[in-house]
């Protein structure tokens, strides 16, 4: 198990690297590369080319992330693939694309909300306030009205 919990360790800190580069590809004003940093941290994060879990269901996404994973390792994995949608919302919320934004907050939210069902002693309020912070910094829309009450009901 301590091998186990060492590779989800060294795992999350090569996922902040990417998330890193990221960030400075969308200081820089390089929206795509910053998003190309996103997908390949999610490629990392499943341990599989991006077309083996892309354009399947959510359920099927996080099937595929947390199998046979035990319940604090699928929870960190859970939370970590919420983290980096947000991470690409805030990259669509800098490249002028707020409803994209809006889009990767409430995608965020259901995996946060899916990861609960699954795992409701795992502790996603981190993930959860990132989302938060995510959605308040986009206009007002009907979309951030209802992720905002889907937040507020969670509480």
């Amino acid at each position: 198990m301590p091998q186990r919990q060492d590779y989800l360790l060294r795992m999350i800190e090569e996922l902040g690297r990417f998330v890193a580069q990221a960030t400075k590809y969308r200081q820089a004003g390089h929206h795509d590369a910053a998003l190309l940093e996103i997908l390949r941290a999610q490629e990392r994060l499943f341990a599989r080319p991006a077309q083996e879990f892309t354009g399947r269901t959510l359920e099927d996404q996080v099937r595929l992330l947390t199998v046979g994973e035990p319940g604090a390792n699928a929870i960190e994995k859970c939370a970590a693939y919420a983290g980096l949608i947000v991470e690409a919302g805030v990259i669509y919320q800098a490249a002028g694309q707020p409803a994209l934004a809006l889009g990767a907050g409430r995608f965020a939210l259901q995996i946060v909300d899916l990861a609960r069902q699954r795992h409701p002693d795992g502790d996603f309020t981190p993930a959860r306030a990132r989302i938060a912070a995510l959605v308040a910094a986009l206009p007002d829309s009907e979309m951030k009205a209802q992720i905002a009450a889907e937040l507020s009901r969670q509480d």
